[in-house]
């Protein structure tokens, strides 16, 4: 296996648009990474750089001790999965997984114990004598995930290969690619994975790290813990989480060691002293996971209590999503089960309080959008 590094990669198009803005980054050998953002920012392209299938405009990009930068496809020791598994349609499962291998002039002893490998290892065994059009769409997808081991190769590269399938399929093939990548590490083959999704729920549960894009630029690289507990702007806080974090405008005024954060018409103190703030007074967004709204709770303390309105519940099973306005802001709250019958007892509209505890809350510039307290 090998690592991938991207030294100042970058890419324009002949129009001009400039998709890919210096990208640097670091994936060590074995490691598990995500590319995760919204349509359009370039994750795909920046995972077809790798594999080949788009050109450098500038910048370096190393596979293990190698510059890749010209070399084709099929010398840079990947294997990629496409989001559309493009299997052979003519071929049998057995035949698509030997296709490559083939090319390369492997001896058919060597071609039959891979795929037969490859197939006990995802468990399509019973499979390798169908079509493709025999298959549902989790085989189809295993299927393609071995025609990638097949090839033993150095980097693994996915673009988006699970959403085609639905809820219930793909998150038992979260599971499942996860429970590989250590399979084959375990087993000393270690394999580096590069994961492109758009779904910050694959994202947060597949990568050991992850990469969060917005517009070709990298707004934060980083393990799933600190990017949910320790988000570098607005636009990581607001994508990672589900339900994503509340953003409440207020002021944040300091004096020596007081914090005095200010919210409509209320205000509370904070005690976090390593706020990244200069000037005496600044407006902020004030931006609280959803875990970290109280309702119906008695008063406590570095608690900021703030006049509401119901607006409308959401039961999720194990737990509810309670949804209020302030102002003319909807702040959600993560409540659990048990308070169930609390909330739905409130009618839309009716007037309540909401207590926001500041003791999680993050601070971020109204203007730039960087989180003030990392």
């Amino acid at each position: 296996m090998a690592s991938v590094t991207l030294n100042k990669i970058a890419k324009v198009y002949p129009n001009g648009f400039k998709a890919v803005h210096e990208i640097d980054f670091k994936i060590n050998d074995g490691e598990f990474v995500v590319l995760v953002g919204p349509s359009g920012c370039a994750k795909s392209t920046l995972l077809r750089m790798v594999a080949g299938l788009e050109s450098i405009t500038s910048g370096e990009l190393r596979i293990g001790d190698a510059v890749v930068n010209r070399a084709l496809p099929k010398d840079r020791g990947a294997a990629m999965v496409f989001q559309n598994y493009a299997l052979y349609p003519h071929m049998k499962v057995r035949d698509n997984l030997a296709f490559g291998l083939k090319l390369q002039g492997l001896p058919k002893e060597e071609v039959a114990a891979r795929v037969q490998e490859a197939a006990r290892t995802l468990e399509i065994e019973p499979l390798l004598d169908r079509y493709p059009r025999q298959l549902s769409g989790g085989q189809s997808q295993r299927v393609a995930v071995g025609r990638a081991i097949v090839k033993k190769p150095q980097v693994f590269l996915f673009d988006e290969p699970l959403s085609n399938l639905d809820a219930k399929l793909r998150a038992s093939m979260r599971v499942r690619i996860t429970e590989l990548h250590q399979q084959l590490k375990a087993a000393g083959q270690p394999c580096t994975v590069i994961y492109v999704t758009h779904d910050q729920v694959e994202a947060m549960t597949m990568g050991e790290r992850i990469c969060v894009l917005k517009e070709g630029r990298i707004q934060q690289f980083d393990t799933p813990s600190k990017l949910y507990n320790q988000p570098a702007n607005t636009f990581v806080a607001s994508f990672i989480g589900s339900p994503e974090m509340n953003m409440l405008e207020a002021d944040l005024s300091v004096d020596g060691s007081t914090r005095t954060v200010t919210l409509l018409n209320a205000t509370g103190k904070l005690t976090a002293s390593d706020l990244h703030v200069s000037g005496s007074r600044l407006p902020i967004k004030l931006g609280l996971r959803p875990e970290n709204v109280l309702v119906n709770a008695s008063d406590e303390a570095g608690v900021l209590w703030v006049d509401a309105r119901m607006s409308h519940i959401e039961y999720m099973g194990s737990e509810v999503f309670a949804y209020f306005r302030v102002g003319e802001t909807v702040v959600t709250s993560r409540l659990p089960a048990s308070l169930a019958t609390t909330v739905s007892q409130m009618k839309r509209g009716e007037a309540t309080r909401i207590g926001l505890q500041l003791a999680h809350a993050h601070l971020f510039d109204a203007v730039s959008g960087v989180n003030l307290t990392v």
